[in-house]
């Protein structure tokens, strides 16, 4: 299953993934640059992405992960954290902007 990254250069990389993977661990296990300093748990907004496509199939938001999104400039409707966002099959194809 695929993911593919929109970097802040307009550039695109694809990358495989598996099922239960966040997508904040693909992206570091392929080098895509995104940041996170609480480590994966929802807190500090810096992993913030923008999902281009496949909106309706992603997890529901936490109220943790709205919260933290809170802080956040330049959020959208689409606006969600790499770390937050566990990967399933139905998500095969998602495409997300680093913020």
């Amino acid at each position: 299953m695929k993911i593919t990254f929109i970097l802040k250069d307009g550039s695109e990389k694809s990358c495989n993934f598996s099922e239960e993977d966040t997508i904040l661990k693909v992206a570091e296990r392929n080098g895509i640059p995104i940041r996170s300093f609480c480590e994966g748990f929802g807190v500090c907004g810096a992993c913030h992405i923008i999902v281009e496509n496949l909106i309706d199939k992603l997890p529901p938001i936490s109220d943790k992960e709205n919260d933290a999104l809170d802080r956040v400039s330049g959020i959208t409707m689409n606006s969600r954290l790499a770390c937050q966002v566990t990967l399933t099959k139905e998500l095969d194809g998602l495409r997300v902007r680093i913020a």
